[in-house]
């Protein structure tokens, strides 16, 4: 494995990770991990995308350049609108006011665009 595929190695398995452990904080009712979880998974598939193609991923900043660049790329508003909902559960951290229902939709868009942007990943290699 070469530097860049390790990386990318970590970053999934701590994209996976994140998607569990939000799994058990929403089964325990603990809405503000579960949605501050969700958003580290976010943060770290788009990381993995961005290795892979060779682009800045330190900061957010990078990531928000990332996907606005995917979706201009693909044509594709689905990238930019899963990665406002992962972003809108870290706003959930400090706010507490995102209620379970809408949790669990963003949950589902969240894990949507989580798996698509891990399994994409390695076929963009640039």
């Amino acid at each position: 494995m070469t530097g860049r595929e390790d990386l990318a190695e970590k970053h999934t398995g701590i994209a996976r990770r994140f998607i569990l452990a939000a799994d058990r904080y929403l089964a325990e009712g603990d809405l503000v991990q579960a949605a501050e979880k969700l958003w580290g998974a976010t943060a770290h598939a788009v990381k993995v995308y961005c290795i892979y193609r060779g682009w800045r991923h330190g900061r957010y900043a990078h990531l928000r350049n990332a996907m606005t660049r995917l979706t201009d790329e693909s044509e594709d508003n689905s990238w930019a609108d899963g990665f406002k909902v992962g972003y809108s559960l870290h706003l959930n951290f400090y706010s507490d006011n995102m209620m379970p229902a809408a949790l669990e939709a963003n949950r589902t868009i969240v894990r949507l665009l989580v798996d698509r942007l891990l399994s994409d990943a390695r076929s963009s290699d640039g």
